[in-house]
C-alpha cells in the first residue's frame, strides 16, 4: 500500500487489474474502505490491512464501484457497507449480489460517527461522495464523480446541467483536499484545495457541454 496524504493509502487490486486503485483510510475510531471496484479484488493486501487495524466501514460511492471486492471485504473484517438506495436497487439485478448493510436516502448524512456522506449524483444518479477527517485533514473523496487528468479536473458527466447542483453542493463544505478514484496512470494522487470556491469554479468550467 503506498500512502498519499497521511493516513490515506493506495491499495492495488491483486495483479494491478480492474480500474485503479482502492483508498484504505486510517481514523482512531475505525478504518474505511472507498472505492472498492466493481471488478477486481484486493484480498492481496488483506494482511497488511489486517496490522494495520482491519476495515470498520465501506462507502460504495456508485454502482461502478460495488462487487466482489466489497462482499469480501465484508466478509473478512466485517465491515459495515453504506451506498445510497438508488445505487443499491441499481445494483440489484447483478448476478452475483452485492452485500449492502445501509443503503441510505441520497441526503448528506452522517455515519460511523464523523463520516459525512454527501449526494453528488451526476456521473450516476445516486452517488454519494464522502468527507472524512483524517489526521486533522479534511479530505473529500469524490470517486468518480469529478476527478484529476493532466492537472485538470474531469467531472464524471461532461453536461454542466446534470453536474451543477452536485457541485454547487460543495460549496458550503470545509475540505483541505480532494482525493479521486485513482487509476494506475495518474500522477496526481491528491489535490490541495486552498479554496472550496475555487476549486467548485474550477470543476464546474471544466464541464464541456451545456
Amino acid at each position: 500500500m503506498q500512502q498519499v496524504p497521511p493516513g490515506v493509502f493506495l491499495v492495488p487490486q491483486n495483479g494491478r487489474k480492474g480500474f485503479g486503485y482502492t483508498h484504505f483510510v486510517k481514523r482512531p475510531s475505525g478504518n474505511l474502505i472507498l472505492d472498492a471496484s466493481r471488478v477486481g479484488s484486493i484480498s492481496d493486501c488483506f494482511d497488511e490491512i489486517e496490522a494495520a487495524g482491519g476495515v470498520k466501514a465501506a462507502v460504495i460511492s456508485d454502482r461502478h464501484l460495488g462487487g466482489v471486492s466489497a462482499n469480501q471485504i465484508a466478509e473478512r473484517f466485517g465491515a459495515s457497507i453504506y451506498c445510497s438506495t438508488v445505487e443499491a436497487e441499481a445494483m440489484g439485478h447483478r448476478v452475483n449480489s452485492v452485500h449492502v448493510d445501509h443503503a441510505l436516502p441520497l441526503q448528506r448524512t452522517t455515519v460511523e460517527g464523523d463520516v459525512l456522506l454527501v449526494p453528488t449524483p451526476g456521473h450516476t444518479a445516486g452517488q454519494f461522495s464522502t468527507l472524512v477527517e483524517v489526521e486533522g485533514a479534511r479530505i473529500l473523496f469524490t470517486a468518480d464523480f469529478v476527478w484529476r487528468e493532466g492537472g485538470r479536473w474531469r467531472p464524471g458527466n461532461s453536461s454542466r446541467k446534470k453536474m451543477l447542483k452536485s457541485f454547487e453542493g460543495l460549496r458550503d463544505l470545509s475540505f483541505d483536499h480532494v482525493v479521486a478514484y485513482t487509476s494506475y496512470t495518474q500522477t496526481e494522487l491528491f489535490v490541495p484545495i486552498p479554496s472550496v470556491d475555487e476549486a467548485v469554479d474550477a470543476m464546474i468550467a471544466a464541464c464541456s457541454k451545456p
